[in-house]
């Protein structure tokens, strides 16, 4: 007898095909969730190296590079009141180029450090350890610059009551990276040239090292330099360009937090300005909610302490205790709570009110 061949019929067809598809569904998420793990793994490496460089540079030089720093030929002449280099002698830098010695970039340091009227800089490169990759450059090519380091107290803060030059005044114990340069014909002033530099080392962290913030991300910020062509003149010393920040919690507003402005959509000022288009340096006070650490990993962010332990802090932290992890100091700090008490009078945060 000749027996007839079956196939699938349309309703098995279709069930094998529902069953392909919850399984695909149910799949995906696990995948994703890899990826980001994945590319978490990768970021907080990142932070880690560049944590390690600023320990190395501090145990051999025993200080800290600031957020600007200025680099000079020692053997040229000062000139001008105040005594400073010519501008053809000297040039700024972010904290980054002052540790490219110590994160194997030695080339790219000569080259930065080779100083004097003839001197051209090479057009800055692109480092892979200095990006996100769950948030890639928006250029492939140019020196983006994923991470910031802790600057300390916001200038833009309104419990700030000192008035004048005096009113962008650095504390030591208010942060860890400031501002240390110092010569007028670099720059456009920003009232800080004439205040004396911060000298910052390990030392110096009286809150101790594994309690204080370092490194954080930022999605905000543009280049490791302050231009494509290395020294713009036109360009102030500002905290969000390097570094990020933070407000006493009386004075902040609802985007002054951890992924406050991640997508631009609450800060009425709109997106700032790319850096070449800064302008005056008043603008600082507009964009300065910015510098607050922010990433495209959910939930929070990956920062780096002093101590070099590398962490993932939630950005539903108390902007309080977020605060006092910024400070290097708590008995000679700015921060005050709600109350008007003190930095020095609180207690210490503990690791389970932010990871």
């Amino acid at each position: 007898m000749r027996h007839a061949r079956r196939g699938f019929t349309l309703v098995e067809l279709l069930v094998v095909i529902a069953i392909i598809g919850t399984l695909v569904a149910l799949l995906l998420p696990a995948v994703q969730a890899a990826r980001e793990t994945a590319r978490g793994n990768t970021c907080r490496n990142n932070l880690k190296q560049l944590a390690l460089a600023l320990a190395q540079m501090d145990t051999q030089l025993k200080r800290l590079p600031g957020y600007s720093n200025e680099l000079f030929n020692p053997n040229s002449t000062k000139t001008g009141t105040p005594l400073s280099y010519p501008r053809d002698y000297a040039r700024r830098c972010s904290w980054i180029v002052r540790c490219f010695p110590y994160m194997e970039e030695q080339a790219l340091w000569d080259q930065w450090n080779n100083l004097g009227p003839s001197v051209t800089l090479p057009t800055p490169p692109a480092i892979a350890g200095l990006t996100c990759p769950t948030t890639p450059p928006e250029t492939i090519g140019q020196p983006w610059l994923a991470y910031v380091g802790n600057a300390g107290w916001a200038f833009s803060d309104t419990t700030n009551n000192r008035q004048g030059t005096n009113k962008n005044m650095e504390f030591a114990a208010n942060g860890v990276f400031f501002d240390t340069n110092k010569n007028i014909n670099l720059s456009a002033t920003d009232t800080r040239e004439t205040h004396p530099a911060i000298q910052m080392s390990m030392t110096q962290i009286v809150d101790g090292t594994s309690k204080t913030l370092m490194l954080s991300e930022n999605l905000h910020t543009f280049y490791w330099t302050y231009g494509l062509d290395n020294d713009n003149s036109t360009i102030p010393d500002g905290k969000l360009l390097f570094g990020f920040v933070w407000k006493n919690p009386s004075g902040a507003s609802a985007i002054d937090r951890i992924n406050g402005d991640k997508y631009y959509d609450k800060q009425t000022n709109g997106a700032p300005p790319d850096m070449e288009t800064f302008g005056a340096v008043n603008n600082y006070s507009l964009y300065e909610s910015y510098a607050y650490p922010s990433s495209r990993h959910p939930g929070g962010v990956n920062v780096a302490f002093c101590g070099g332990n590398i962490e993932f802090m939630r950005e539903a932290i108390d902007p309080l205790v977020y605060a006092q992890l910024m400070t290097s100091n708590s008995k000679r700090s700015m921060l005050i709570d709600a109350s008007n008490t003190p930095d020095r009078k609180l207690t210490q945060p503990s690791d389970d009110q932010y990871r």
